[in-house]
């Protein structure tokens, strides 16, 4: 994240703090589906400022949100993202792959550490780490899921309320977390065989090397 958009981000938070609960509760929903959006940093926090300006005047009237964005807040976000230039595929894909590689760098980080402990508990020098098929196919699913996961929420995030009864929905979710659980965990214990030996400083600086190239993009105005 550039300076520009972290001094506007702190601009909003604390602006956002002037609001009144109903507002703030309202904003925070509009902001979560806003990260869902083709839209750099920069954009995304100037639209939230501007929506703030907007909902604060209103508010000094003693007027409410809707009164000033509409019932439809959905809508309201749609047309104002609608009005903005869309960016080049360069620039998304960038954008895209620059979420994905802080997850990328936990997920080695985690399986570095795992196997360098159960390496060691074998009774075995923890120099080289053995990656399997099932091990990629594990965390290539659990990337594809947090990306999936992150998407659905932020576009869902303006949606009516759904008329479901709570049980119902609580199956819903537990069906889900389950089928997932088990595309995680199935392929790490079915494909056992050997994709290559990797060398443990090797391993360190590669579970490092997504983060650092997250932090470089992050500095991209364009993102």
């Amino acid at each position: 994240m550039n300076g520009q958009v972290r001094a506007l981000l702190r601009e909003n938070n604390r602006r956002e703090k002037g609001l009144s609960p109903e507002a703030q509760e309202k904003m925070t929903d509009i902001v979560v589906y806003l990260r869902g959006q083709d839209l750099s940093q920069l954009t995304q926090e100037e639209i939230r400022r501007d929506i703030q300006e907007m909902v604060l005047a209103a508010e000094a009237r003693g007027e409410r949100i809707d009164q000033v964005i509409g019932e439809d807040h959905r809508a309201f976000c749609d047309e104002i993202v609608a009005a903005v230039p869309r960016s080049s595929r360069p620039v998304r894909a960038l954008r895209a792959v620059s979420v994905i590689l802080p997850a990328l760098s936990v997920l080695l980080g985690i399986w570095t550490v795992n196997k360098v402990v159960h390496t060691l508990l074998a009774g075995n020098p923890p120099l080289y780490l053995t990656l399997t098929v099932g091990e990629v196919i594990s965390m290539a699913v659990i990337l594809l899921t947090g990306v999936a996961a992150v998407e659905w929420i932020c576009h869902t995030a303006l949606d009516k309320e759904k008329e479901e009864g709570k049980g119902r929905g609580f199956l819903r979710l537990w069906a889900i977390c389950v089928g997932v659980a088990a595309a995680i965990l199935v392929p790490g214990l079915v494909w056992k065989a050997p994709l290559c030996t990797v060398f443990l400083p090797v391993a360190v600086v590669v579970t490092f090397l997504p983060a650092l190239l997250s932090w470089g993009l992050s500095r991209c105005r364009a993102l």
